[in-house]
């Protein structure tokens, strides 16, 4: 495993911002800056459903052929490739938002967790917590690839981002499910020390 991912993400940072990050306040500004940013980028991509792209800018995600893409783009007049150029500028915000939001969440329950301590011992919960800074990370390079997409119109491009964000709502739903397993002993680990 690569160094950086054998810690959490929190001690690569200066000790006072991981604080305020991991507080309740910084959660909870961190989750509200999410959705702030994850609302206009909903807008946007709501005004993206067609035939074509039944779910909007997300079949464009998921248009992993060359013709699947082009065909999704040839039912977008300007005003509709405007709509989807807004939300994946939206979601440049929105990914690292998500992202760094999901990994203060994923250390402050491995904080609950009795016995762990971020130096040592199980690599797990800092794995989990980079999971979301991954997908965060694909995503926006996922996001690029569409504007170029859209802009150059070349369908080529789909397949590499298609392949991103195949990555990204993997590694989503591999921490959303690690988080759930996990949920159980955790809330026990907490309620035990109280």
């Amino acid at each position: 495993m690569p160094a950086p991912f054998r810690r959490s993400p929190s001690t690569l940072l200066p000790p006072a911002l991981a604080g305020a990050l991991l507080s309740t306040p910084g959660l909870v500004a961190l989750f509200v800056l999410a959705l702030a940013l994850g609302e206009p980028m909903r807008a946007h991509a709501d005004a993206l459903v067609t035939p074509a792209a039944p779910l909007g800018i997300l079949s464009l995600q998921f248009a992993c052929a060359a013709e699947g893409a082009g065909a999704i783009l040839a039912m977008w007049d300007e005003e509709a490739r405007q709509h989807a150029r807004l939300s994946l500028y939206w979601d440049m915000g929105f990914a690292p938002a998500y992202g760094i939001a999901l990994a203060a969440l994923s250390e402050r329950f491995a904080a609950y967790r009795a016995g762990w301590d971020p130096g040592r011992g199980s690599r797990q919960p800092a794995v989990l917590a980079w999971l979301p800074l991954v997908a965060a990370a694909a995503d926006m390079v996922e996001n690029a690839l569409h504007l170029i997409l859209i802009d150059a119109g070349d369908p080529a491009i789909s397949t590499a981002a298609c392949a991103l964000a195949l990555v990204k709502w993997g590694l989503l739903a591999a921490w959303l499910t690690a988080t759930i397993v996990a949920m159980p002993r955790t809330l026990t680990d907490w309620l035990r020390r109280r």
